[in-house]
């Protein structure tokens, strides 16, 4: 088997185009997240992209044990917790053994972008294999990069366009096997797919969904594959189904046996009426207009009207992406019914949930009208490149708003200067005031611990949490000690000496042998 069969296109004089694609692709990426590469978690869900960061943070410290991964946060037994399977981390950890521990940060950036430019590069492909159509297979990246959502999350530490980004590589092979019947296009579909599967579990819904597609297929045609070929596929399979369900098993095990609470995987099911109707305001209000524009939204309704007008062309000729938007309709219908309560608070959950549904009718759409020739083809350039860069202004401006919010820039050059005041980085220290596990604690580069409530906060209150855990320093942002904290300044003196008051307050707790 020759390299190129694997990744070459249907003739030489296709090259030039996949070269121009990756070149715009690329410039788009650098375009958007060039200035932010190495800009520490903020703004959106920073407490998320925390979580993440502290992940491959810990890797790298505490020996690169992938099968018990640890963050910042000391909440649960030696900060180790369950978690989906953390690759991204793990390969941001790597990068800091060939880079520095000091560019995990940046590396981990850099991987979650090109992975997002990966899958925009082949869903290039899958539509300009098939229509030639240059202007049209470049519209499905200038469409996910017009979502605020996921143009944010994609240049951050979050697994969901990680993990969409994978499938669309997952696609691409798994159609390709439909269109030249080579068994090593699905093979490569399914791994790629598992991969994603593992990185966000609700990918696996759409893997069981192309899997049973396969399935289904060979019980009306048999010979879409040979009894050798359906036997390694049902092996395949089952190694597939396996591998999730056992490190889904594995996660709960040690959130068990470690009593972590971080990364919970459980159903948040919409319960009765009143959460059902504050769950759909909330998705056609603020959570619906950050996933989608209203200039995408109006590209998804014609998606859905070309898709009901082509409807019999696609089941001669593109059966297999449509029998995958059909299964992507109820996926995205039992995910708001079984998650919605959680999609109020969870922009994100939207990219693994109900971006695939939209992309693929986008891509049916494409198919269709890239089909064309002549004039009909010179006049739908014009249009979609139009709209792609309509779409591109929107998202560009969109992501640099979102990136304006640095809710943690008093913490930026923490470590050094906590480094410079006596505490080492190997000590562990109390954030009060900050709700994010571990936020603050990877801008400060230290372990330990985070009390949110400052009302009601007394020293012997927190006098007694540190002792709990053996924590001699407490840091704040300046506005919780001098305006939540400016009645009581007296009583904290008397039991915490100052260390630091600019540009935050760190305070050193005199008695280590309270009892708590």
């Amino acid at each position: 088997m020759q390299l190129a069969s694997w990744f070459s296109t249907k003739g030489l004089a296709n090259k030039p185009y996949h070269i121009a694609a990756a070149v715009l692709v690329v410039a788009l990426g650098a375009l958007f997240y060039w200035p932010y590469l190495s800009r520490m978690p903020s703004g959106y869900h920073s407490w998320a992209q925390g979580d993440r960061l502290a992940l491959a943070i810990n890797f790298y410290d505490y020996g690169f044990n992938f099968w018990k991964p640890r963050t910042s946060d000391i909440g649960s037994i030696g900060g180790v917790t369950g978690v989906e399977f953390p690759l991204q981390a793990y390969m941001a950890a790597v990068g800091g053994l060939l880079f520095g521990r000091s560019s995990i940060n940046t590396v981990f950036r850099v991987l979650d972008v090109s992975v997002t430019l990966l899958g925009f590069f082949y869903l290039f492909r899958l539509i300009f294999e098939r229509t030639n159509h240059f202007v049209a297979a470049l519209v499905p990246a200038c469409f996910l990069l017009s979502s605020a959502s996921f143009v944010f999350y994609a240049g951050n530490y979050l697994p969901d366009p990680f993990s969409l980004s994978l499938s669309f590589v997952g696609y691409y092979y798994w159609l390709r096997f439909f269109d030249e019947r080579h068994f090593r296009h699905l093979a490569v579909g399914i791994v790629v797919l598992t991969l994603a599967s593992l990185i966000k579990t609700t990918t696996a819904l759409f893997l069981i969904s192309a899997m049973a597609i396969v399935i289904g297929w060979c019980y009306f045609q048999p010979e879409l594959l040979t009894r050798r070929q359906k036997m390694w596929f049902v092996a395949l399979a089952a190694s597939s189904v396996s591998a999730i369900a056992g490190f889904f098993y594995h996660n709960q095990q040690l959130n068990t046996y470690h009593q972590a609470t971080l990364f919970l995987s459980e159903l948040r099911p919409i319960t009765d009426s009143d959460m059902f109707h504050h769950t759909w305001r909330a998705l056609k209000g603020y959570v619906g207009t950050e996933s989608a524009t209203r200039t995408q939204q109006r590209v998804i309704w014609a998606c859905v009207a070309l898709f009901l007008v082509f409807l019999l062309p696609n089941l001669r000729r593109r059966l297999p992406l449509v029998l995958l938007v059909g299964a992507a309709v109820p996926i995205a219908y039992a995910f708001f019914w079984q998650m919605g309560s959680q999609l109020i608070v969870h922009d994100y959950y939207t990219i693994c949930s109900f971006a695939p549904l939209a992309v693929l009718l986008l891509l049916l759409a494409l198919l269709n009208l890239g089909s064309y020739r002549g004039w009909y083809k010179w006049a739908t350039s014009i249009g979609l490149a139009a709209l792609s860069i309509l779409m591109v202004r929107d998202g560009y401006q969109r992501l640099h708003k979102r990136m304006a919010e640095q809710d943690y820039a008093w913490l930026q050059g923490s470590s050094q200067q906590l480094t410079e005041h006596g505490i080492a980085p190997t000590t562990n220290i109390y954030v009060l005031g900050d709700p994010a596990p571990n936020t603050s604690l990877v801008c400060a580069d230290r372990r330990g611990l985070v009390w949110s409530e400052v009302a009601g906060m007394s020293p012997d209150l927190m006098a007694n949490l540190m002792a709990r855990h053996n924590i001699e320093y407490v840091v704040m942002h300046h506005a919780v000690y001098h305006d939540s904290l400016a009645t009581q300044h007296a009583a904290w003196n008397e039991v915490f000496a100052p260390v630091m008051k600019t540009p935050f307050v760190v305070m050193r707790l005199r008695n280590m042998n309270r009892p708590w």
